[in-house]
């Protein structure tokens, strides 16, 4: 009997705190009403996550301005204020299946056929340029990918600690740098 109300007593704080943050009374009749253990998928998930999973990844209109706001805000930049590194260093990265393993969902890599879950991103920096706005942009989607695309399978590499802020930069110069085998060598598997 107290640990029934100390799960429910937990429940009703979590509801609480997640009411001040996302939800609105029908998701939280949700939650509050799905039973314990799903109740306790919310309890394990940060806010933004449970978010994206009550909405099936597809946040209404109304929330999103809130939740990319938060998102964005989560964006560290590299101590020396460049977002391009090392293309060198961001090929091992991007390549290498025990980091960042970028290959595994986007074609265009020189070194390992690229899957399909992501866009393709062959000859990346020859066709965007290197200009601050697409540097700025191909960093800030590495670090949070849900400050532009909400709820979306990639990871987060920044804001998730999986890559620091110099590596993303690494990976933003190999996709970019005019240099990098990324844009000056064929993709495996290019037609």
């Amino acid at each position: 009997m107290k640990k029934a109300l100390l799960t429910l007593l937990a429940l009703s704080l979590l509801a609480w705190g997640l009411a001040q943050r996302y939800f609105q009374d029908p998701e939280l009749e949700r939650i509050k009403s799905g039973g314990k253990a799903y109740a306790e998928v919310f309890v394990s998930q940060r806010p933004d996550q449970a978010l994206c999973s009550i909405h099936r990844n597809r946040l209404p209109a109304d929330l999103l301005p809130k939740f990319l706001e938060e998102q964005r805000s989560l964006i560290k930049y590299p101590q020396n204020g460049k977002l391009m590194g090392d293309w060198k260093k961001g090929g091992a990265i991007f390549n290498n299946l025990q980091k960042a393993n970028c290959f595994s969902c986007h074609f265009g890599s020189p070194v390992h056929l690229g899957g399909d879950v992501g866009p393709s991103l062959e000859k990346y920096g020859v066709k965007r340029g290197q200009s601050e706005a697409v540097q700025r942009y191909t960093y800030e989607v590495i670090y949070n990918a849900w400050a532009y695309f909400p709820c979306t399978v990639m990871y987060r590499f920044g804001a998730q600690g999986l890559l620091t802020p110099e590596e993303i930069a690494d990976v933003v110069a190999y996709l970019l740098d005019p240099e990098s085998e990324f844009n000056t060598k064929p993709a495996v598997g290019s037609k």
